[in-house]
């Protein structure tokens, strides 16, 4: 029932929890100004900023061409750990398989084309 930054105080934590325990709900000043801005700001997103900054590396290193055992040597992680990263990133983006990532990152300026 109520939204807060990480980087809320301690204060803003005890007026949130007050605020839900009233059967109110809550949401930070600085969400609120995210939602409240989002409109205007539409042109300018990607589907991409949905990503976590390790979701966000892993399709980076996938768009160029990287193998699941690459990134896995690369980013210190098991391939099972990449290819789940994967699977979110696919979902949160609605595509299904890197092909589609690539268009998509392409077509976000993640990349250039080569001509």
């Amino acid at each position: 029932m109520g939204y807060l930054t990480k980087k809320a105080d301690v204060q803003e934590m005890a007026h949130a929890i007050r605020t839900v325990m009233g059967n109110e709900r809550y949401i930070s000043a600085e969400i609120a100004q995210q939602l409240a801005l989002r409109p205007f700001n539409a042109d300018t997103s990607t589907p991409f900023e949905s990503l976590t900054a390790r979701e966000m590396q892993v399709t980076l290193l996938v768009v160029n061409g990287n193998r699941v055992a690459e990134i896995s040597d690369v980013l210190n992680l098991s391939p099972k750990t990449v290819n789940s990263y994967r699977y979110r990133i696919l979902g949160k983006l609605h595509i299904r398989n890197d092909v589609e990532l690539t268009k998509l990152a392409v077509k976000h300026g993640l990349m250039e084309t080569e001509n």
